[in-house]
């Protein structure tokens, strides 16, 4: 109704008295909401331009009028709606223009060729749509969008930024200028992007944890507006957003606020869209040409008609451009000039010749007259001057005129104060015609949404060198004769393991306390491998296992054998008690162990399976990520499955503690000679320092250089002096020859054991006195009465036991 309002005004307006001749234009775009274009002043800016030509009379005795449909986007509406247009009136539709969709653009191209009318787009960018054998009818006026990827280029050039990544919905629009961005980069000397292209499915988390593996952090996304809220939710929730992550957007979404719209289907809050696309960039055409003075083809000045397109759409005269002309509406007011620029060339062509049909006499079966279109749109002189800037049919040029066409608007936008009411900055210019920006300290200047206002970086940076080599070499040379000392110690032990002094000790404990060691040593050599010394950085998570496992197998190879020889220690009262402990310990010491390292596996085995280890990521800066082979590997719930595997193991140490403290208050510190228990003492004591000095360094100790020092000698030192503390003494004496008093008797027995150990062996000697007095004396005194073979048994005992005692009852 607006239109037909409109029309009928502006008809009464021009009316001078001659008869003028109807000539209609269908036009078919989205006049409402969809998922994919959506031109909600394209009406405005149409009939403001119908009018604009029929006052300034370039069509001399004629009068154009609009009938308009909308085709929501969509194929079969927009091919019936086509139908429509052409039959449903008794006057021809002698021109077409539309459609804002590329998709839909391309059958209603093929469609119209076959009815002889013509087809004017100002929307559409689709490289595929430049087929004039498809499409041989087709004309559009807005540059394809392979046109801003000089602008993308020369940005990116200045700003630094050699990696990129392109990201495209799966259409053919998306997928021809993907591919011509990553042609205009490399021609400016920087990496060729990489190109993604998004599953049909809408599950995207798979692209998001691909594009987070690359480490880019400049992410090209073209796609249409539903499907870019989407992605950038999903991309949001796996860690890709503002300020290290940077996107660069299509211009043409609808409205400043895009991101919210839908907000229910988004698993993301406003709060959190605004993060995620806060300091992006949008690449489009200008809205309006810059130079507003400039007379277009009507004799209206640029400016003029501005300002009547802002009365007629109800916008204020403070609201910019890039608002009030969003979605093409300038493009809109161009596309109906074009038209009526080559009505005006053919009906003057027409008065001309006799031998031309008239315009006002179009039929559908006219192809003599289509063909004169044709001929029109391609003199070199049609061109003219339009709201936008030179207007052409720019898909009759050629590929370098193509890229040539059209100036570049970039725009920041910042969201960081208000999700709902974005910061736009007008970054800069770049014209195609002479390949430039025209403002380059514009792009200098860019308000970074960063902490420190720097420009972000485009890639993250790896930190894969230790603090320095040498320091690392050295720690290996430590390490090296460490291992080597504890293995000589293992065989050591093995070698004397039938000697009074290491098997009174428990061989099979020390094996196992010294094997725990080598472990501890062999986790602080993985512990200092980083990326630098594998050809794929994905080993570097081996290390992160091999490190866990090392450590966690050893401390409790170490741990548990001194909880053993604690809780022995304490136990032990008597020989006899004693004997019973040496078979325990023999048969289920080893399995107590055992049950300990399965519970580690347990865990550990959980651990892995629930949250698996991944390289770490520590924020140097705003700007700087960087991702460290080393000493960074994490996993969700860290924090959890170690105090898991620590609680227990804190158990074994506080019982270790305890037991020491028990034995101590209850036997007294009395040991002599090579005891274990001073040396259980001292070990579990170095072993708790150690644990907690790699804690202080892990927990405040943010250099890498610091913390591996600090880690590493921590466990070398107090791992070497735990092995030195209980073994150093045992070698001593085996060298020297030293030789237990009594082998019944423990090594390092005390004075009360010694003491206890005398008054059983007194005890013994005098039953067996007792025993031996009964046997002569029954043998003296029953000896008649009994057989001769019984008495001759009884004499070879007395004999075997007790020879001189026979000897003098023989003799009596």
């Amino acid at each position: 109704m607006l239109y037909v309002f409109l029309s009928l005004l502006s008809f009464s307006a021009w009316g001078d008295g001659r008869t003028r001749k109807p000539l209609y234009i269908g036009g078919l775009w989205p006049s409402t909401p969809n998922p994919y274009a959506y031109s909600e002043y394209a009406g405005v800016a149409a009939q403001l331009a119908i009018d604009h030509i029929n006052r300034a009379d370039l069509l001399p005795g004629h009068e154009l009028f609009l009938r308009h449909r909308d085709s929501k986007c969509n194929v079969g509406l927009t091919l019936y709606q086509m139908g429509e247009l052409l039959r449903s009136f008794d006057e021809p539709t002698i021109v077409l223009v539309g459609e804002a969709c590329s998709p839909v653009t391309q059958p209603l191209a093929a469609a119209t060729q076959y009815w002889n009318v013509p087809l004017f787009n100002f929307a559409s960018q689709s490289e595929k749509l430049e087929n004039r054998i498809a499409y041989p009818r087709y004309y559009h006026v807005l540059p394809i969008a392979n046109a801003l990827n000089r602008a993308r280029a020369a940005m990116m050039a200045t700003l630094n930024w050699n990696k990129s990544i392109i990201l495209i919905q799966s259409a053919d629009r998306f997928t021809l200028t993907a591919r011509d961005l990553q042609e205009e980069v490399e021609r400016a000397g920087l990496n060729r992007p990489e190109l993604r292209v998004l599953p049909v499915s809408n599950d995207f988390t798979s692209t998001a944890q691909e594009v987070m593996k690359t480490g880019i952090h400049i992410i090209f996304g073209m796609f249409y507006e539903e499907a870019a809220r989407q992605v950038i939710c999903t991309f949001y929730q796996n860690g890709i957003s503002s300020p290290q992550f940077v996107w660069i957007l299509v211009g043409w979404y609808n409205g400043k606020t895009w991101y919210l719209k839908n907000n229910n289907a988004l698993n993301c809050t406003p709060e959190e869209m605004g993060s995620a696309i806060n300091g992006h960039f949008t690449f489009d055409f200008v809205p309006v040409r810059p130079d507003l003075n400039t007379t277009i083809l009507t004799g209206k000045t640029a400016s003029k008609v501005v300002s009547e397109f802002l009365v007629r759409a109800n916008f204020s005269f403070g609201t910019p451009l890039t608002e009030s002309f969003a979605q093409y509406n300038a493009y809109a007011f161009d596309g109906f000039l074009a038209v009526g620029r080559m009505l005006s060339i053919a009906v003057h062509q027409m008065n001309s010749s006799e031998q031309i049909s008239r315009i006002d006499h179009f039929s559908y079966d006219d192809r003599n007259l289509s063909d004169i279109f044709n001929a029109i749109m391609e003199n070199k002189m049609y061109p003219f001057q339009g709201l936008t800037g030179r207007v052409a049919p720019y898909n009759l040029l050629t590929r370098e005129a193509k890229r040539d066409a059209g100036t570049a608007q970039i725009l920041y936008i910042r969201t960081g104060g208000s999700a709902s009411d974005p910061v736009v900055t007008n970054v800069a210019l770049f014209d195609n015609s002479v390949g430039r920006l025209i403002d380059v300290d514009g792009v200098r200047n860019i308000p970074w949404t960063t902490t420190d206002g720097e420009v972000p970086l485009d890639i993250t940076s790896s930190v894969v060198e230790l603090s320095d080599k040498g320091a690392f070499i050295a720690v290996v040379i430590i390490l090296s004769l460490c291992i080597i000392s504890a293995i000589y110690l293992l065989l050591f032990i093995r070698r004397h393991r039938r000697h009074s002094v290491i098997k009174k000790s428990f061989y099979q404990l020390n094996e196992l306390i010294v094997l725990g060691g080598l472990m501890i040593y062999m986790m602080v050599l993985v512990y200092g491998f980083d990326g630098q010394f594998f050809q794929f950085k994905e080993s570097s998570l081996s290390c992160c296992y091999a490190r866990t496992l090392l450590l966690c197998f050893g401390s409790t190879l170490m741990f548990g054998s001194i909880l053993v020889k604690t809780v022995t220690k304490l136990m032990k009262r008597s020989v006899a008690a004693k004997m019973r402990l040496d078979t325990l310990l023999i048969f289920n010491g080893c399995l107590i162990i055992g049950l300990l390292l399965l519970l580690d596996c347990v865990l550990i085995g959980l651990w892995y399976g629930f949250n698996p280890w991944k390289k770490g990521q520590q924020t140097l800066s705003s700007t700087v990520i960087a991702t460290h082979y080393r000493e960074k590997c994490t996993s969700s719930n860290k924090a959890l499955w170690i105090s898991g595997l620590i609680s227990y193991k804190c158990v074994v140490v506080l019982v270790c503690v305890a037991a020491v403290g028990i034995r101590i208050k209850v036997r007294g510190d009395t040991e002599q000679g090579n005891s274990d228990s001073p040396c259980i003492d001292m070990t579990t004591i170095s072993i708790s320092v150690a644990v907690a000095l790699a804690a202080f360094g892990f927990t405040f100790v943010d250099d890498p250089a610091v913390q591996f020092l600090l880690v590493s000698l921590c466990f070398i030192t107090l791992d070497s002096l735990a092995l030195i503390i209980l073994f150093y003494r045992k070698i001593q004496w085996i060298r020297n020859g030293r030789q237990e008093l009594d082998e019944t008797t423990d090594v390092g027995t005390n004075k009360e054991t010694l003491e206890l150990a005398a008054t059983e062996v007194k005890d013994l000697q005098k039953r067996s006195e007792d025993l031996r007095k009964a046997l002569v004396k029954v043998m003296g005194e029953v000896g008649p009465g009994i057989s001769s073979s019984v008495k001759t048994e009884v004499k070879r005992v007395l004999e075997n036991e007790f020879p001189a005692d026979v000897a003098a009852q023989d003799d009596n």
